[in-house]
C-alpha cells in the first residue's frame, strides 16, 4: 500500500523540482538573451530588470 502512494508523490515532486529549474537560462546574459525581442517576451520582474542591466553594461 505504501508503494502505491509513495511512487506517484515522488514522481510529482521530481517533475515540479525539475520544471522550476529550467527557467533561469532565459535570464543569463549572453548574445541570444540580450536580443530586444527576447527581453520583451519575458514577464516584467526583477530577473528581467537584472538581465537588461547586464546586457547594457557588457
Amino acid at each position: 500500500m505504501y508503494k502505491i502512494i509513495a511512487y506517484p508523490l515522488t514522481l510529482v515532486a521530481a517533475v515540479l523540482a525539475l520544471s522550476a529549474c529550467g527557467n533561469d537560462e532565459q535570464y543569463v546574459v549572453n548574445d541570444k538573451n540580450c536580443q530586444p525581442d527576447h527581453i520583451r517576451s519575458l514577464p516584467s520582474n526583477d530577473k528581467r530588470e537584472k538581465l537588461m542591466e547586464g546586457c547594457m553594461t557588457r
